[in-house]
């Protein structure tokens, strides 16, 4: 008997995909009665239980007889990091106060950059830290975390140091991304892309991707054009794109002249730009909670999106001042519910293709070979998980091969899983 160092099982539903990416009506592996053998950080087997129990001795062994077992979740678009709050703006705008005007009156994004870059270097770890620590308990085992307010592009630096040094204590995988994310109010705009340029290289050490965000309000489709470009041309960067959020001004096209990664929020993408995104093979990641942040009527083109040559669909929280949720469950039950995505779609985007955007290849499916980040549900099956609204349905976090979380009502852990 092969001897590993944990066992899973009997699980009652064991979900994932085949392959990555996922799309829209493509088989899935799902298992009845399974178990998966974990040595060290990697899945080694995934089959019924009664392979898996009868080929593997574990150092210890998590029973799951009741519940559903799923890939680790990934959030492939956060905000992460940032001093301050704005709940106050929240009344405002039910009030009906227009953003220009709260933007005017030195609120919005500008107060969350003067918060950031008010605070110091340790307040900001604490803060990053604590965050990180939260989302683990809701399921998330991978996450990406932008910089985005510091603006200036030596507090931009700054920010993605402190996102750098947050990986050595983090329980969590953490992609660093440099977001360039709305022009300074009080410098030449065409001064600021060339000093954005400019810091392109200093970043090259501390972020995967380049992220711009291209939108009615924030950068033109040629000023993104030129920083993506020059992106490129440098080399070290995958991109992406904040695109269509508050209007169609071009943005997604953006993808004919550009391999990215991924595009996001798409509440305004025009239908046709969904083909194009999936000719191009980027993903589609769609942020459902800032779609009700923003009380808007807009939804992603669903249907396009699902249509031949379906591109990817990922999913995630958006986590800002303007969008406060570290839940990944949250953005799932609303996917279903919101945009109309099916259990196993929401699933799916939370895993396979969130982890696909991000370019990891290595997790986001229960298969050998595959990095070990596994969730314990406390369902009984994939439909559950997007159908009960507004509770923790974690059980066990799994974490490369290490458990990180459980409940109290969860699973007994032997001292040597946990």
């Amino acid at each position: 008997m092969n001897k590993v160092s944990l066992l899973i099982g009997p699980i009652k539903q064991l979900v994932t995909a085949k392959s990555m990416p996922w799309r829209y009506g493509d088989p899935v592996l799902v298992i009845e009665d399974a178990g998966i053998a974990v040595d060290g950080d990697k899945i080694v087997d995934v089959g019924s239980w009664n392979s898996i129990s009868r080929k593997y001795e574990g150092k210890c062994r998590i029973p799951a007889e009741e519940s559903l077992v799923t890939a680790g979740l990934v959030d492939p678009h956060t905000h992460l990091l940032f001093a301050g709050s704005r709940e106050d703006e929240l009344e405002l705008k039910l009030e009906g106060v227009p953003y220009e005007e709260i933007l005017r009156k030195g609120g919005g994004i500008y107060r969350t950059v003067n918060a950031t870059v008010g605070a110091t270097d340790e307040e900001l770890r604490k803060i990053l830290l604590n965050r990180l620590f939260e989302v683990a308990k809701y399921g998330t085992t991978t996450i990406e975390v932008k910089s985005g307010y510091g603006i200036d592009p030596n507090q931009e630096m700054r920010l993605l140091k402190i996102i750098n040094e947050s990986l050595v204590k983090s329980p969590i995988d953490v992609v660093p991304t440099y977001l360039i994310h709305v022009p300074p109010r009080d410098m030449d705009r065409r001064v600021y892309v060339n000093a954005v340029i400019n810091s392109l290289d200093k970043a090259r050490d501390l972020a995967r991707f380049v992220d711009v965000f291209c939108d009615e309000g924030a950068f033109t489709v040629e000023e993104t054009r030129e920083i993506l470009r020059e992106a490129s041309r440098r080399g070290g960067f995958g991109l992406r794109l904040h695109a269509d959020e508050i209007a169609y001004i071009g943005c997604s096209d953006l993808v004919r002249e550009f391999s990215i990664a991924s595009l996001d929020h798409l509440l305004n993408l025009p239908e046709q730009n969904a083909r194009l995104i999936a000719e191009r093979g980027s993903v589609a990641t769609l942020l459902p909670v800032t779609i009700l942040s923003l009380m808007s009527s807009k939804r992603p083109p669903i249907k396009a999106l699902r249509s031949a040559s379906v591109p990817p669909i990922a999913l995630g929280t958006d986590f800002s001042p303007n969008s406060w949720s570290l839940s990944m469950q949250y953005v799932m039950e609303l996917a279903t519910y919101l945009l109309g995505m099916t259990p196993m779609e929401v699933i799916m985007a939370s895993t396979t293709n969130a982890a696909y955007s991000l370019g990891l290849r290595d997790r986001g499916i229960l298969q050998p070979g595959y990095l070990a980040d596994i969730v314990i549900w406390d369902v009984p099956n994939y439909r559950w998980l997007s159908y009960e609204l507004g509770r923790n349905k974690v059980l066990v976090v799994i974490k490369r091969g290490a458990v990180l979380e459980s409940t109290p009502m969860g699973t007994m852990i032997s001292k040597e899983c946990a």
